[in-house]
């Protein structure tokens, strides 16, 4: 997936939406391991941005120390890690969507988790950053 969403960053076919200037981001343990937990919630049937205790995205992410300037969010319920990407690729462009997490240029890190479901699908967290 990280080569998925470095790829989607980096087409020339973006450059309207990024200006130029996302550039692939880099992998994030600690992003990677908050998208875990949140993919793993979402397998249990709490498939929303919001955790079962009530805590946001950005609550999470400051209550696991990461020290952050921007985040997103995507989550997503799929067969398969390619046709998630191309569904949030084809979201409409120039509006905060999920498309506009993966190409936002000021995102620098990302973390992935990918869970098998207890009904056979994938649920998908992909957790963007700009590091402090």
């Amino acid at each position: 997936m990280l080569a998925l969403i470095n790829g989607d960053r980096t087409a020339p076919e973006q450059a309207a939406e990024t200006h130029g200037r996302a550039r692939p981001l880099q992998w994030d343990r600690r992003l990677s391991a908050l998208a875990r937990a949140h993919s793993v919630e979402l397998a249990n049937g709490m498939f929303s941005h919001v955790s079962a205790d009530g805590s946001l995205p950005s609550d999470r992410m400051s209550k696991a120390g990461i020290r952050w300037l921007s985040m997103g969010e995507n989550i997503a319920e799929t067969r398969d890690v390619a046709r998630a990407e191309a569904a949030m690729m084809n979201e409409p462009k120039f509006q905060q969507n999920h498309r506009a997490n993966i190409l936002n240029p000021s995102f620098t890190s990302v973390g992935v988790g990918i869970v098998n479901g207890p009904d056979g699908m994938l649920y998908i967290t992909q957790e963007f950053a700009q590091l402090r």
